[in-house]
């Protein structure tokens, strides 16, 4: 079950993310070993959880098919939606507050029992979290200690850069919080992500693989890969 949030901060419920698998990522092997772990031990996933590194590298969409595998229901904020009308991350906050206190709407919705062998109740997306300021981060700092304890899980989603550092855009006190997981693609992992992606799409030439894998852009490869068929 999926409740998702628009800048007027209204509320509706979408059909259950359709399912992805691992085979859906291209990830080097040390990356993907990790996420796989996540995945298989969901009793011992940490309940903060946050996935850093360049844009279009796949971390929203991997954070969207892990919180429908393991959690009940997901609550999916943009938080440049919230700061577009004007609105600050408060009203993200007092979203996340109301609903991990009121009773799980899939309780009551018939053809749903398929969710309750799942490990957490709610899952709760933050996407877009490096535009949130210092201020609103440490806002989160209660919301996240408290509601983590209550069978729920947060995924916080930002861009870093070689300016914009994680250590930059994130301050100190979310920091201490969170289990980081980098999706950025180190030096010598950037033939293995080729040859894999070589492998699932052979239309794409050599040198435009190797100039989107090595700027971390899987965003455009997976579009140069729709185009040439």
């Amino acid at each position: 079950m999926w409740i998702d949030y628009n800048g007027e901060k209204t509320m509706f419920l979408q059909e259950e993310n359709k399912k992805l698998s691992m085979d859906n990522f291209i990830f080097p092997e040390k990356l993907r070993s990790k996420l796989q772990f996540l995945i298989d031990n969901p009793e011992k996933m940490p309940r903060v959880l946050c996935f850093y590194g360049n844009p279009g590298n796949g971390k929203t969409t991997f954070a969207k098919y892990l919180a429908s595998s393991i959690a009940k229901e997901v609550h999916y904020y943009d938080s440049n939606s919230f700061k577009m009308d004007g609105t600050s991350s408060s009203a993200i906050l007092k979203s996340i507050n109301e609903s991990y206190r009121t009773v799980s709407i899939y309780e009551f919705v018939e053809g749903n029992e398929h969710l309750k062998d799942r490990s957490f109740n709610r899952a709760f997306i933050i996407d877009e979290f490096h535009n949130s300021s210092n201020q609103t981060q440490d806002g989160y700092k209660i919301a996240v200690e408290e509601i983590s304890k209550t069978g729920s899980i947060f995924i916080f989603v930002l861009n870093t850069d070689e300016k914009e550092t994680y250590k930059k855009r994130v301050t100190p006190a979310m920091r201490s919080r969170f289990y980081d997981i980098k999706f950025d693609l180190e030096d010598y992992q950037i033939d293995e992500v080729c040859g894999l992606v070589k492998k699932k799409y052979p239309q794409v030439p050599n040198e435009t693989v190797r100039e989107l894998v090595t700027a971390n852009d899987m965003r455009r490869l997976m579009t140069e890969a729709k185009i040439l068929g």
